[in-house]
C-alpha cells in the first residue's frame, strides 16, 4: 500500500538534500530559483494541504518530520499543525487497528 503523506515527506527530504548539495556561492536569485525547483513546492504542500497518512509508517514519519523541522528551524505553525493533522488522520480513522 502506498501512503501519499509518506511519499511527500520522503520527497521533501530528498529535495532538501538536493538543495543542500548546491554550490555555496549562488546568488540570492539563483538560491530562490533552486528553492522553487527543489524543496519549495513540497514545503508549501506540507504547510497547506498535506494528504492524510494511510499507513503507520507514514504517520510516524510525518511526526518525525515535524520534530526535525521544529528542532532545526523553530516555530513553523502551518507545517506543524497541518502535518500533525494529516498524521493523526491515520489514527482517527481507525486504521491503526487494521
Amino acid at each position: 500500500m502506498t501512503d501519499p503523506l509518506l511519499d511527500l515527506v520522503r520527497e521533501y527530504r530528498h529535495q532538501i538534500e538536493v538543495f543542500n548539495a548546491s554550490p555555496p556561492d549562488m546568488t540570492v536569485e539563483e538560491d530562490d530559483e533552486l528553492v522553487a525547483l527543489t524543496w519549495g513546492p513540497h514545503y508549501e504542500r506540507l504547510c497547506t494541504a498535506p494528504p492524510d497518512a494511510t499507513t503507520l509508517e507514514g504517520a510516524v514519519e510525518a511526526v518525525r518530520l515535524v520534530h526535525d523541522e521544529e528542532n532545526r528551524y523553530g516555530s513553523q505553525p502551518d507545517l506543524t499543525t497541518n502535518v500533525l493533522r494529516a498524521a493523526l488522520a491515520f489514527f482517527d480513522e481507525g486504521r491503526a487497528q487494521a
